[in-house]
Protein backbone atom coordinates (compact mmCIF):
# COMPACT_ATOMS: atom_id res chain seq x y z
CA UNK A 1 0.00 0.00 0.00
CA UNK A 2 2.56 2.51 0.56
CA UNK A 3 4.40 1.67 -2.28
CA UNK A 4 1.12 2.44 -4.33
CA UNK A 5 0.96 5.58 -2.20
CA UNK A 6 4.53 7.00 -3.31
CA UNK A 7 4.07 5.79 -6.59
CA UNK A 8 0.69 8.28 -6.55
CA UNK A 9 3.01 11.11 -5.57
CA UNK A 10 5.43 10.51 -7.92
CA UNK A 11 3.04 9.98 -10.79
CA UNK A 12 1.36 13.62 -9.35
CA UNK A 13 4.30 15.65 -9.57
CA UNK A 14 5.40 14.90 -13.07
CA UNK A 15 1.59 15.38 -14.42
CA UNK A 16 1.56 18.89 -12.41
CA UNK A 17 4.78 19.36 -13.64
CA UNK A 18 3.84 18.15 -17.40
CA UNK A 19 0.83 19.93 -17.48
CA UNK A 20 2.01 23.17 -16.08
CA UNK A 21 5.30 23.73 -17.50
CA UNK A 22 4.45 25.41 -21.15
CA UNK A 23 1.52 27.51 -19.10
CA UNK A 24 4.37 28.78 -16.64
CA UNK A 25 6.82 29.20 -19.75
CA UNK A 26 4.29 30.55 -21.85
CA UNK A 27 3.19 33.06 -18.73
CA UNK A 28 6.90 34.25 -18.44
CA UNK A 29 8.31 34.94 -21.41
CA UNK A 30 5.17 35.80 -23.57
CA UNK A 31 2.62 37.17 -21.29
CA UNK A 32 1.41 39.89 -23.56
CA UNK A 33 0.11 36.90 -24.93
CA UNK A 34 -1.65 35.15 -22.52
CA UNK A 35 -3.10 37.74 -21.04
CA UNK A 36 -6.19 39.44 -22.91
CA UNK A 37 -8.44 42.57 -21.73
CA UNK A 38 -11.63 41.51 -19.89
CA UNK A 39 -14.57 40.45 -22.34
CA UNK A 40 -12.38 40.07 -24.55
CA UNK A 41 -11.70 35.97 -25.98
CA UNK A 42 -9.11 34.53 -24.60
CA UNK A 43 -5.51 34.71 -26.85
CA UNK A 44 -4.54 31.69 -29.13
CA UNK A 45 -2.03 30.84 -26.64
CA UNK A 46 -4.42 30.51 -24.22
CA UNK A 47 -6.07 28.40 -25.79
CA UNK A 48 -2.93 25.94 -26.88
CA UNK A 49 -1.71 26.17 -23.22
CA UNK A 50 -5.64 25.03 -21.79
CA UNK A 51 -5.47 22.37 -24.61
CA UNK A 52 -2.20 20.86 -23.47
CA UNK A 53 -3.29 20.98 -19.85
CA UNK A 54 -6.33 18.90 -21.00
CA UNK A 55 -4.36 16.20 -23.25
CA UNK A 56 -1.34 15.86 -20.34
CA UNK A 57 -4.39 15.36 -17.82
CA UNK A 58 -6.20 12.94 -19.98
CA UNK A 59 -3.29 11.09 -21.30
CA UNK A 60 -0.73 10.22 -18.87
CA UNK A 61 -1.90 7.86 -16.80
CA UNK A 62 -3.92 5.37 -20.02
CA UNK A 63 -0.91 6.15 -22.06
CA UNK A 64 1.77 5.03 -19.75
CA UNK A 65 -0.31 1.98 -18.00
CA UNK A 66 -1.56 0.77 -21.89
CA UNK A 67 2.12 0.85 -23.05
CA UNK A 68 4.67 -1.87 -23.17
CA UNK A 69 6.24 -0.41 -19.54
CA UNK A 70 2.85 -1.33 -18.32
CA UNK A 71 3.10 1.86 -15.50
CA UNK A 72 3.36 5.50 -15.21
CA UNK A 73 6.71 6.78 -14.20
CA UNK A 74 5.85 6.35 -10.22
CA UNK A 75 4.85 2.58 -10.67
CA UNK A 76 8.18 1.89 -12.27
CA UNK A 77 9.98 3.78 -9.71
CA UNK A 78 8.18 2.02 -7.23
CA UNK A 79 8.59 -1.88 -8.82
CA UNK A 80 5.02 -2.07 -9.64
CA UNK A 81 3.22 -2.89 -12.69
CA UNK A 82 -0.96 -2.45 -14.25
CA UNK A 83 -2.22 -5.39 -15.99
CA UNK A 84 -5.24 -7.17 -17.05
CA UNK A 85 -6.65 -10.25 -14.62
CA UNK A 86 -4.76 -12.57 -16.79
CA UNK A 87 -1.61 -10.44 -17.36
CA UNK A 88 -1.69 -9.23 -20.41
CA UNK A 89 -1.36 -5.48 -20.81
CA UNK A 90 -3.90 -3.10 -20.43
CA UNK A 91 -5.62 -1.17 -24.02
CA UNK A 92 -5.83 2.47 -24.04
CA UNK A 93 -9.76 2.06 -23.43
CA UNK A 94 -9.71 -0.14 -20.83
CA UNK A 95 -6.47 2.41 -19.24
CA UNK A 96 -8.62 5.20 -19.33
CA UNK A 97 -11.83 3.93 -18.14
CA UNK A 98 -9.31 2.95 -14.57
CA UNK A 99 -8.23 6.51 -14.65
CA UNK A 100 -12.05 8.05 -15.18
CA UNK A 101 -14.07 5.30 -12.58
CA UNK A 102 -11.31 4.24 -10.77
CA UNK A 103 -12.36 5.99 -7.71
CA UNK A 104 -15.84 4.99 -7.86
CA UNK A 105 -14.35 1.25 -8.34
CA UNK A 106 -14.46 1.72 -3.96
CA UNK A 107 -18.33 1.48 -4.47
CA UNK A 108 -18.87 -1.57 -6.93
CA UNK A 109 -15.94 -2.96 -7.26
CA UNK A 110 -16.56 -6.42 -8.89
CA UNK A 111 -18.53 -4.58 -11.55
CA UNK A 112 -15.47 -2.28 -12.36
CA UNK A 113 -12.85 -4.62 -12.62
CA UNK A 114 -14.49 -7.11 -14.64
CA UNK A 115 -16.40 -5.63 -17.31
CA UNK A 116 -14.57 -1.49 -17.38
CA UNK A 117 -11.17 -2.09 -17.00
CA UNK A 118 -10.39 -5.66 -18.07
CA UNK A 119 -9.35 -6.74 -14.68
CA UNK A 120 -6.67 -4.63 -14.20
CA UNK A 121 -4.84 -4.64 -10.96
CA UNK A 122 -1.60 -3.46 -9.88
CA UNK A 123 0.73 -6.33 -9.26
CA UNK A 124 5.14 -6.57 -8.20
CA UNK A 125 6.79 -6.45 -10.92
CA UNK A 126 9.47 -9.01 -9.09
CA UNK A 127 6.56 -11.35 -8.75
CA UNK A 128 5.36 -13.17 -11.89
CA UNK A 129 1.78 -12.76 -12.58
CA UNK A 130 -0.95 -15.35 -11.68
Amino acid sequence: MLRRLAAGAIDIALLVTTALAPVLVAASYLPHLMDSPAGQPPTPLMGATLLWMIVALLWYFPGFESSALMATPGKLAMGLKVVQADGRRLEFTQALYRMVFGPLALWFLPLYRDRMSGGARVIDRRKRAG
